[in-house]
């Protein structure tokens, strides 16, 4: 055993949350995520929620990774909730050996043991390559994508026409958005089918607690030639004190797909983007839905970070 893993020292942990936080913003900055002051709020909410209690949080475990000479290689930082196992952070402060990296992970396979963890999970920044190859070769799947197009291109070439949802079109639309979510959260493998169902309900409550009445949210449905082939929902946020718009559901309707309805709508979320003043547009895609994800980089999407997650 040329590494080993141990608890990180209370007298060390303020040096330690001060590099940590540095890291954390800048892989949320480099990686686009976050810019500016709002990568600094997120990676604050990380200590704040995960480490109430410091170093001797019982939800939490920071480590430092030994080599067999005694020096110190980096730490891992793991929190743990309802059975699963998060990695938080892994800084290495130099390249490791592939044959370390091995033994680093059957030792964070002990812990997950040790905790009865029934899944692990990591947020992948895209710019970290240290990482990425500490987890690859594990079973990873990937979950979801978190992507963005800034800016957003001039190309006003939708093919459909978009017009604000109807009040007797939103309750229809509410079910099976609702619905569809928790059915892709599942199918993620990041939550149970139970699990999904709830998650979703608080998200769709959160975002639309007034329905279409919510401030900052645009719901539209599509049409072409006077029938509906699709809806879109943009929510405009702020991103670094600019608008940004979000993509929180877009869907082709069944039996209107294949024909380049999903391109057009997008084109749609772009030039409606542009109207609310936004600069930006980010959106979530499951990771099983390899046609999204294409689509989405044909039209100028970036990756920004992946959640991988492993069943153990």
């Amino acid at each position: 055993m040329t590494v080993q893993l141990l608890p990180l020292p209370a007298e060390h942990f303020d040096d330690w949350r001060a590099s940590t936080k540095e890291r954390l913003i800048r892989l949320r900055q480099d990686s686009g995520l976050l810019p500016g002051q709002d990568a600094v709020e997120d990676a604050e909410r990380n200590f704040t929620e995960l480490l109430p209690e410091g170093v001797d949080t019982r939800t939490s475990r920071i480590l430092r990774i030994v080599d067999d000479e005694g020096q110190e290689r980096g730490t891992v930082w793991f929190a743990f909730k309802d059975g699963r196992m998060f990695l938080i952070d892994a800084a290495f402060d130099e390249p490791m050996t592939d044959e370390q990296l091995d033994e680093l992970w059957e030792l964070v396979l002990g812990i997950a043991a040790e905790e009865l963890v029934t899944q692990i999970s990591a947020r992948l920044f895209v710019q970290d390559a240290e990482a990425r190859r500490f987890l690859d070769g594990h079973g990873f799947s990937t979950s979801s994508i978190q992507m963005l197009l800034q800016p957003i291109p001039d190309r006003d070439v939708s093919a459909v026409d978009v017009s604000p949802m109807t009040a007797e079109r939103y309750p229809s639309f509410a079910a099976a958005s609702e619905a569809g979510f928790a059915s892709e959260l599942a199918a993620s493998g990041r939550l149970t089918p139970d699990e999904a169902a709830a998650e979703s309900h608080r998200q769709f409550e959160h975002e639309l607690p007034d329905g279409l009445d919510t401030p900052g949210q645009k719901l539209f449905t599509a049409s072409v030639d006077g029938a509906e082939v699709g809806i879109l929902w943009l929510a405009i946020r702020e991103r670094d004190d600019h608008p940004h718009a979000f993509i929180l559901d877009i869907e082709v309707a069944a039996g209107q797909r294949r024909r380049g309805y999903g391109r057009a709508l997008m084109h749609a979320a772009e030039r409606e983007a542009r109207r609310s003043g936004a600069d930006s547009i980010g959106l979530h895609v499951f990771g099983f839905n390899q046609g999204a994800v294409d689509l989405y980089e044909q039209l100028g999407y970036r990756r920004l970070a992946e959640l991988l997650v492993l069943d153990v």
